[in-house]
């Protein structure tokens, strides 16, 4: 690492570690907002004792004596309202009293309670101080780690110390950004208020400490690409956490998926999937809808749409750029917008209640055109349409031999995208279909969840898993063709 950066990693990542020692929250005195209970509860007892009062004028059956004594109780109670209201006045002009709190070295002001009303009220968890205090003490360890390995390994520019101190600082920057987030989380009882971060003292600490981290990163390269390395795997693991859940979920019970969350399976596989098959769930015919939908519209889609972008990529003719305009113009109109007609277009065909009314307009995708033409201006030469014209082949096999290898890498991502769209299409179907027997799968997984007494979400999770499994199965399977598509655009000949 250069002298200039190392020096910039230093004196900020100090930076951040000398925040840690000063003044990061005020919990002032909130006394008047105590008091705001009380007085709510005694206007009630203001207005009940004024309400009784009048009351008694207007009937006329009670002594002047009582009314008297009525009146003494309403001005008595009206005396202790007015007193409560000078009371809060005089608490809210009063600034004194506030609570001061740094990370380091001490714990939170022993004067503060956590309101349990409130995290019973919201269900929150529960407040465990041993492992906040903890959390704050291991990001301070972990900068100076950082500090001393990146010391310690010199001016050298490739270094494992400079790799093992990038991952602690990284470390230290999440445990000091989650002390941070977790102090204005605590619910405080009154007369204390909840904690106000001081905006200077928190950009010293994760400022200084992030400045200083990129710092590190951007000189070092060994650093770098570690970093690139946990970026990936963490956004890897963000997309398959979801799909694991579901998973997950369709093994365990409706009670167990509403107490929380779980990485472990249970052992509900076999009594969800009874109670789909009791609620006439029929895979197999899902499935099949499903498939011939999905697939049909996916082939018809992917063909003609890789024909027309040929074709306003080879033939030059009157009206091409404007008849590609009105293309792009389609792709801004969205699918809820022309649903109606749609639907009474159909209708006049003859094509409701038939899988024909979703699988042939599928031929007409302005995006996939779109996406089509643009990898033909990219990767696609006109010399070889030539050529192929030169030796007497025909149009449509000059497209169906030497365009179309040539577009399985983009006819493989589109065909993906357009096979996830049909599968997992909703409303369209359930627009055209009534007959039970043509019903698809994300049409039978809704149906689950109509239950009057009782939702059972296991095997909603169960349904949802088998929708989703023939994806994952389409996407590993044709993901080879996109990864050559990507190689094919960045290799330069």
């Amino acid at each position: 690492m250069k002298p200039v950066r190392k020096t910039v990693f230093a004196v900020f990542l100090l930076i951040a570690i000398l925040a840690m020692f000063l003044p990061i929250a005020s919990f002032h005195n909130n006394s008047a907002a105590g008091l705001s209970a009380d007085i709510e509860k005694q206007q009630g007892k203001v207005d009940s004792a004024q309400t009784q009062l009048d009351r008694w004028i207007a009937g006329g059956k009670k002594s002047e004596a009582d009314i008297q004594k009525q009146r003494d109780k309403v001005a008595k109670e009206q005396e202790k309202l007015d007193a409560l209201i000078k009371q809060q006045e005089e608490a809210s002009h009063d600034t004194s009293g506030g609570l001061s709190y740094s990370l380091l070295p001490g714990k939170l002001p022993a004067e503060l309670e956590i309101d349990m009303q409130v995290v019973n009220q919201y269900k929150l968890y529960d407040w465990n101080f041993p492992v906040y205090y903890g959390c704050i003490w291991a990001a301070l360890a972990a900068f100076i780690i950082a500090f001393a390995l990146v010391i310690a390994a010199g001016n050298k520019d490739a270094s494992v110390l400079f790799t093992v101190s990038s991952f602690f600082h990284l470390a230290g920057i999440l445990l000091a950004g989650y002390v941070v987030l977790r102090l204005t989380a605590f619910p405080i009882k009154l007369p204390y208020g909840n904690a106000e971060l001081h905006a200077l003292v928190v950009a010293m600490l994760m400022g200084g400490s992030i400045i200083s981290f990129i710092a590190h990163v951007q000189g070092v390269h060994n650093s770098k690409r570690s970093m690139v390395y946990v970026f990936c795997s963490f956004l890897s693991l963000m997309a398959i956490v979801p799909f694991w859940i579901m998973m997950v979920n369709a093994t365990r019970s409706s009670q167990a998926i509403q107490q929380g969350v779980s990485l472990i399976p249970g052992t509900y596989l076999r009594y969800n999937w009874n109670v789909l098959a009791s609620k006439n769930f029929n895979i197999a015919v899902g499935f099949k809808n499903s498939a011939i939908i999905a697939f049909g519209s996916t082939i018809l889609s992917v063909y003609f749409s890789a024909m027309t972008a040929y074709g306003f990529k080879v033939y030059q003719f009157k009206g091409n750029k404007l008849l590609y305009a009105v293309v792009m113009a389609i792709i801004m109109i969205p699918g809820q917008v022309t649903g109606t007609g749609f639907f009474m277009f159909m209708y006049q065909l003859g094509l409701v209640d038939n899988r024909l009314a979703l699988i042939i307009p599928s031929i007409a995708a302005a995006s996939t055109v779109f996406f089509f033409r643009q990898y033909l201006e990219a990767n696609f030469q006109i010399s070889l349409v030539e050529a192929a014209r030169i030796d007497g082949c025909g149009e449509f096999r000059t497209f169906n031999t030497i365009v179309l290898p040539i577009m399985v890498p983009a006819m493989a991502t589109m065909g993906i995208m357009a096979m996830i769209g049909s599968w997992n299409n909703y409303l369209t179907p359930l627009m055209l279909f009534t007959k039970p027997g043509l019903k698809t799968l994300p049409m039978m997984v809704q149906e689950l969840r109509g239950d009057i007494y009782r939702t059972e979400y296991g095997s909603i999770y169960l349904g949802l898993t088998m929708t989703a499994l023939p994806l994952i199965i389409v996407y590993f399977a044709f993901s080879k063709y996109i990864i050559a598509g990507v190689a094919l655009g960045g290799v330069k000949e």
